[in-house]
């Protein structure tokens, strides 16, 4: 749904005021939203009244806006509708949201000389609302941290005193450990299908992120045999770090218990391929009948206050660099390109695969679809297939991209895969199961009339740097090829 607010905008029919700014208000991500408004246009052609929608603070991203200039009369009411991608302190809207001269004789207007406007914000879909909530929550998370350092700071100085008396007191002072559960479920169908599964990112009070890798039918010499286990070490600072990580049980008594210490390096995995034997674990209660899951526990810190103290101070200087980065960087335009797939029920009897013509983006790099009409390997007789292909250009070069089935009357309904990926020359990236024939058929997505699929893609290196170097390299490239 829309986060709606109807606004006030005061002093229109005062010469001297050429914009008029809205009070901030807040939607349910969290994002901080204001209207801008010049009575007289934002430029030369003082004709129009002109409208823009700006976002304050927040989370940037693609958002649907409207605004409307309310009247007792709804039939005159003055509405626009539009769907942009916001930055932090950007406005978009409408040079001529409504000629001066309306406004100031069709009623418009109360009787203090102010106007009603109604400001309607939505993220553009539900997956980015979502996006955009969990960012929000990763920034507060940051504020909260912030706090936390500022109150370290604080016992910092408190224990100074103490440490000039006795200088190992930071050494022998242990953190709490920050504890995470995670929960392994359909382990019996993980076991046949000997996969592998990650937990949710976990982050300690450092600020270091951790995940907890599960073997349901064992890793190397411990297939079949024994349950592995694995902590790796995501994000953060490379350090020694207190683990203890645990198989629960109903009773306390009987869980399986791995603790020590580690030297852990970001990317770097620790374990133990033969943490307990599947039979056993079976046979003693650890998987529950109901919901066919074992539970975890997973608790880390730093091996002392001191080194802790430490790390939080690395953590920062790491982020200021990182935040360095980012104003130095610009995220780019995505090059759009189209492609329509001709004669689909024919490739869907013939069970053939079809590449697309070739989609040149403005880097020049050249990208293929490659569609089986009817499915490819599992997917087979049930879905469409989509893949992705990089034909020319530079190879290991990261895009984020969008892939696209259009819808015929309905833009809205268009089917989207989107990411970022590191792209290798002719390695093909894509979806077996994009989407399923009986939804392909009922929901109008196929054009009967012509028996055409209509697909979009969407690309962009994730930030202006590399554009640049992705284009100078590919210049060098070719300025090889003919000699």
């Amino acid at each position: 749904e829309y986060d709606s607010n109807v606004i006030t905008i005061c002093n229109i029919r005062d010469p001297t005021t050429s914009i008029v700014l809205s009070k901030q208000y807040t939607d349910t991500v969290g994002s901080r939203w204001r209207l801008n408004v010049y009575p007289k246009g934002n430029n030369t052609n003082q004709r129009y009244l002109s409208t823009y929608v700006e976002l304050c603070d927040g989370i940037a991203g693609r958002y649907q806006y409207t605004v409307e200039l309310l009247h007792d009369d709804v039939t005159r009411q003055v509405k626009f509708q539009s769907e942009d991608h916001f930055r932090v302190g950007e406005i978009r809207g409408y040079q001529k949201f409504i000629r001066v001269r309306r406004l100031l004789e069709e009623g418009y207007l109360n009787q203090e000389g102010s106007i009603l406007i109604r400001l309607s914000i939505r993220p553009a879909n539900l997956a980015l609302r979502c996006q955009y909530q969990e960012e929000y929550q990763t920034l507060k998370e940051e504020k909260l941290r912030t706090q936390f350092n500022t109150q370290l700071n604080q016992n910092l100085m408190r224990i100074k005193s103490l440490r000039d008396d006795n200088a190992s007191l930071q050494a022998l002072v242990y953190p709490e450990y920050a504890s995470n559960i995670f929960v392994v479920r359909n382990f019996s169908a993980l076991r046949e299908a000997q996969e592998d599964i990650c937990s949710d990112n976990a982050y300690d009070d450092v600020g270091c992120c951790w995940r907890l890798i599960v073997y349901a039918n064992g890793d190397k010499e411990g297939r079949d045999e024994w349950l592995s286990v694995y902590l790796r070490l995501l994000e953060g600072i490379p350090g020694s770090y207190e683990y203890c990580v645990e198989l629960l049980h109903n009773d306390a008594a009987k869980t399986v218990k791995m603790e020590g210490t580690q030297s852990f390096d970001i990317q770097e995995r620790f374990g133990w391929t033969r943490f307990a034997r599947l039979d056993w674990i079976c046979a003693n209660g650890f998987v529950s009948e109901e919901q066919d899951a074992l539970y975890f526990r997973f608790s880390l810190r730093p091996p002392n206050y001191k080194a802790k103290c430490e790390y939080h101070h690395l953590l920062r200087l790491e982020a200021r660099r990182e935040c360095e980065l980012l104003k130095r960087e610009l995220i780019p335009a995505y090059s759009t390109m189209t492609y329509t797939l001709r004669n689909f029920s024919e490739m869907q009897r013939k069970d053939s695969f079809i590449y697309s013509d070739p989609l040149v983006d403005d880097l020049g790099f050249s990208w293929r679809l490659l569609i089986y009409a009817n499915g490819h390997n599992e997917a087979r007789d049930n879905h469409l297939s989509v893949y992705l292909i990089l034909f020319e250009g530079v190879s290991a070069s990261r895009f984020e991209y969008r892939v696209e089935l259009l819808h015929p009357q309905n833009p809205t309904a268009n089917i989207k895969m989107e990411g970022v990926n590191v792209f290798k020359l002719k390695k093909i990236w894509g979806w077996p199961q994009f989407m399923d024939h009986e939804r392909l058929q009922e929901e109008g997505y196929l054009d009967r009339t012509t028996d055409t699929l209509e697909f979009r893609l969407s690309m962009c290196p994730p930030d202006i740097k590399l554009k640049c170097e992705y284009q100078q390299e590919f210049i060098r490239k070719l300025k090889e090829n003919q000699k």
